[in-house]
């Protein structure tokens, strides 16, 4: 059955087709910020309302979001069938209830190194942690782009380096005045190996431990539940979902989204302020 959304369609090869799949996903994995919540931060009744439906079909609802677990849990709470957060880009992993899955902390020995790296290679660049605990250690000029809703209270510090007491799940860089996308790369070529520099979603570049991304806490989960990615969907709209859609069996970018991650979903949905996620699964559940 063909939605009204396919005249957005970018496939892989010109024979797929959304009603031709004939496949109810297993599980369907959302992003946040610029797919979930529209421009101003909500989370829309319709939205909300074909989420339900999904669920209510068994599938299994995973977020998966840059936000760390706080930032998240009153959007499961809205959303009330959500049953697994991957949250810092894949650092950690929650249950819905607010247990904690798994963490995956940099190792004890390169804690340090990514950001001193960062700051030698560019010495403008100011630092924040997030914590394994769940604190957020900043430097004083750290300066952020996080949605309006977020209500975060940082431990402001002189220097944040000096300021670590314990296991770093993510570095954030505040890159001023630099190129984001510059800073990555060039950082890229001098960390060694344990970590690595990626897109964060937002103008911060991030350290976090080798390996450690949406798709890959998605692996997680779905080893822990036993579906297969062949079995799962993904929406997202930034550079940190690229792993999530090579992960997945299937993937909707939304409209909004960045043209790298666009060029590689198998599916253009409307934007999140068009209700996208809603319009695609309203097809799904009368298909």
């Amino acid at each position: 059955m063909e939605g009204p959304w396919t005249h957005n369609v970018l496939c892989h090869s010109p024979d797929v087709r959304f009603g031709a799949m004939n496949l109810f996903p297993d599980l369907v994995a959302f992003d946040i910020d610029g797919t979930l919540l529209r421009s101003d931060g909500s989370l829309s009744a319709r939205v909300c309302q074909a989420i339900k439906g999904i669920k209510c079909r068994g599938c299994t609802v995973v977020l998966s979001t840059g936000r760390p677990w706080k930032q998240v849990k009153t959007i499961v709470e809205e959303l009330a069938v959500v049953d697994y957060c991957i949250c810092l880009n894949g650092a950690s992993i929650f249950k819905s209830d607010g247990s904690l899955l798994k963490s995956n902390a940099m190792p004890e020995e390169l804690t340090l190194t990514g950001p001193e790296i960062a700051r030698k290679l560019f010495p403008n660049i100011a630092l924040a942690a997030d914590m394994a605990d769940g604190r957020h250690i900043w430097d004083e000029h750290f300066v952020h782009d996080f949605p309006s809703d977020f209500e975060m209270e940082p431990i402001r510090v002189s220097d944040a380096l000096s300021a670590i007491d314990g296991p770093v799940l993510t570095w954030l860089l505040d890159c001023k005045d630099a190129d984001p996308r510059k800073v990555t790369s060039t950082i890229r070529g001098f960390l060694p190996d344990g970590i690595e520099v990626r897109p964060s979603g937002l103008e911060t570049p991030e350290i976090v431990k080798s390996g450690v991304s949406k798709g890959s806490a998605l692996n997680e989960v779905a080893n822990m539940t036993g579906i297969a990615p062949a079995q799962a969907w993904a929406f997202g709209d930034g550079l940190n979902d690229i792993e999530m859609f090579q992960w997945a069996g299937y993937s909707f970018a939304m409209e909004n989204g960045h043209p790298e991650l666009l060029s590689i979903a198998d599916r253009v949905a409307p934007s999140h302020d068009a209700d996208g996620i809603a319009v695609v699964l309203e097809d799904l559940l009368v298909s």
